[in-house]
């Protein structure tokens, strides 16, 4: 049943951008594969297996910047759950 829906919309999706199914199918690996390596990238950083500069380097500043400020957040929630 869901490779029955899901057939439906690689067809529906070649269709529309006048494509042949054949071509959403490799865009959507691509663009997997590029989702589930930035997510390992993310996952490495953050537990310490790559430097800054590395994640810098693969991932942008900007990124790097966020996770800094969103794991500080989380540990100064955590410090704060932890007082009497």
């Amino acid at each position: 049943m869901v490779a029955e829906h899901l057939s439906d919309r690689v067809r529906t999706l070649a269709r529309h951008h006048g494509i042949e199914a054949s071509a959403v199918l490799r865009q959507a690996v691509e663009r997997g594969i590029e989702t589930l390596y930035r997510e390992m990238l993310i996952s490495r950083y953050l537990e310490g297996e790559l430097t800054r500069e590395e994640a810098v380097d693969e991932l942008g500043a900007v990124t790097v910047d966020e996770l800094d400020t969103a794991r500080e957040a989380i540990e100064a929630d955590v410090d704060w759950a932890r007082q009497p």
